[in-house]
């Protein structure tokens, strides 16, 4: 069965007009002509995307207080017309739907999923080895007052005690050559989970990097370079010790998105 997430928003048309910000937009409605602030989800540039003149679509808000009354779901490429989900919550949600139908087959043997799952950074700065501040076969659910912390995705197990690791990453950014690119802006967040993952992989414990890409044309996915060299490295130096990368495709539709296809993770290395 294909994991699906259906859209329980009704959303609406709208001509984008600016981004003031990351996290707001300006737009006008189809229906009304009205001229909207809307939440941004994705804070990602975005650039090829947030041309005046793209089609939006935006569903209301439930909190009539809230300073933008209105949410960005998805955008029409302006070239091509692409439809994209710009949701970066709703890759875990189909990653979990994912695991529960069988549909990932390097995760079959995992029974049991823990989402956002506590451990302890090994940025941490004390005199325990970082194979103290990690422990890799369980979640650190109450971690010492002071100590860094982070959260993993998914923590699985398996009934023989195996547990692997995983984190999810929206992708929206793909060229013209098919070639999907992530991350679309610095994310000192997201290499820093790459790295946390890298410290937890070992024998028994696996780890993986799951990319999300919320359209249907991408062919491939690769750490964009250029925007984020940091994370390219870090990538790289993941998947030499034993960080696991898959990335998929999704359909989208105003009222759907499900997971379709895996595409290739190229790293360089």
């Amino acid at each position: 069965m294909t994991p699906t997430m259906n859209i329980s928003f009704p959303v609406e048309p709208a001509t984008f007009l600016e981004r003031p910000n990351r996290f707001v937009i300006h737009a006008r409605l189809h229906g009304s002509g009205a001229q909207v602030r809307a939440h941004c989800p994705n804070p990602g540039r975005m650039r090829e995307l947030m041309i005046t003149g793209a089609t939006v679509y935006v569903d209301k808000a439930t909190d009539p207080t809230r300073r933008t009354p209105y949410t960005l779901r998805f955008i029409e490429h302006p070239a091509n017309g692409q439809l994209i989900s710009l949701n970066t919550q709703l890759p875990n949600d189909l990653f979990a739907e994912g695991l529960g139908n069988g549909f990932f087959a390097p995760f079959i043997d995992y029974t049991n999923c823990k989402r956002e799952v506590i451990v302890l950074s090994p940025t941490t700065t004390d005199n325990q080895p970082k194979s103290a501040r990690i422990n890799p076969n369980h979640e650190n659910l109450r971690p010492p007052s002071g100590r860094v912390t982070s959260r993993i995705d998914f923590r699985l197990s398996a009934a023989d005690g195996r547990v692997c690791w995983v984190e999810t990453k929206s992708a929206t950014l793909v060229h013209d050559d098919g070639c999907a690119f992530f991350p679309d802006a610095p994310t000192v967040r997201g290499r820093r989970h790459v790295e946390e993952l890298t410290h937890l992989v070992g024998p028994g414990v696996r780890a993986a990097v799951v990319f999300i890409i919320q359209r249907p044309d991408a062919i491939s996915i690769a750490p964009n370079r250029e925007t984020d060299p940091a994370f390219a490295d870090a990538l790289s130096r993941a998947r030499a010790r034993g960080v696991e990368l898959y990335a998929y495709t999704c359909g989208v539709t105003t009222s759907r998105v499900w997971l379709e296809r895996e595409v290739p993770v190229v790293t360089g290395s």
